[in-house]
């Protein structure tokens, strides 16, 4: 009976092992993919761009059109300027830990690096006071805090953005602005507005909720809600069934 005892408790230590082990794989790969949409997103579409400008250059000189080669001179430097902003964004991203601090320091810290780099006047609110953030979604949830700081930069026009924080009944998170606004019905999903599709997908990985408020010439807002934590041993039971039951879930 000990033998068997110990046989059973060593095969639910390995079947653990395994589960874990399948667990973080599944979590690098949904992070790359991520990654390569965020790449694809930005990088990549700027690089395009330029690709174009400089064939547009060479036929101007060409052609000995001053007048075109100037003005096609400062779009690709402004797409040069663009693309060394994005990149140093997401090296912002991928350097972000959460471990040695709190949420309301990590998000002063935040909103001083975009300031700095935007020349936007950011104000910081903290509301309440709640039970500390897992470090996978405090780090999800600074990522998704970038990504619409990113996008005011990029497309708002704004000259103040503010960073409002509720701790309680449950966490929520938003992002808003005094710029130019647009329409979330039809500009939702336009490609020069893909951060909002990056947002979506990480609130997605943690269970929370983005909402996307806007008005033409009026600003807009981006609402993260989380929802509030479960039973830990029931949801830590559905992910381990979910993961043993469904592989293809473990890939991306």
């Amino acid at each position: 009976s000990l033998l068997e005892a110990l046989s059973s408790h060593l095969a639910s230590g390995m079947e653990n092992l395994r589960l874990n082990a399948l667990e973080k794989e599944a979590a690098v790969s949904q992070e790359r993919h991520l990654l390569a949409r965020e790449l694809h997103d930005s990088i990549a579409q700027s690089l395009a761009f330029l690709k174009i400008q400089v064939q547009l250059m060479r036929d101007a000189i060409k052609n000995g059109n001053e007048r075109e080669i100037a003005k096609i001179l400062e779009e690709i430097d402004a797409g040069v300027r663009e693309s060394y902003s994005d990149v140093r964004e997401l090296l912002l991203h991928f350097r972000t830990r959460t471990n040695a601090e709190d949420i309301e320091p990590a998000l002063a810290t935040t909103l001083q690096k975009f300031e700095h780099q935007s020349g936007i006047k950011t104000t910081l609110t903290m509301q309440g006071q709640g039970l500390p953030l897992a470090p996978d979604v405090q780090i999800q949830v600074l990522h998704i805090v970038q990504e619409a700081l990113s996008n005011i930069r990029k497309h708002a026009r704004a000259s103040q953005a503010w960073l409002d924080v509720q701790q309680q009944p449950t966490w929520r998170f938003e992002v808003r602005d005094d710029g130019m606004g647009f329409n979330p019905d039809t500009d939702k999903f336009d490609e020069t507005h893909v951060g909002l599709r990056i947002m979506t997908e990480r609130a997605q990985r943690i269970g929370a909720h983005i909402e996307v408020l806007s008005t033409p010439s009026r600003g807009s807002s981006v609402i993260l809600t989380l929802t509030p934590p479960s039973h830990p041993s029931t949801s830590n039971a559905a992910r381990i069934d979910s993961l043993s039951n469904n592989p293809a879930a473990n890939t991306v």
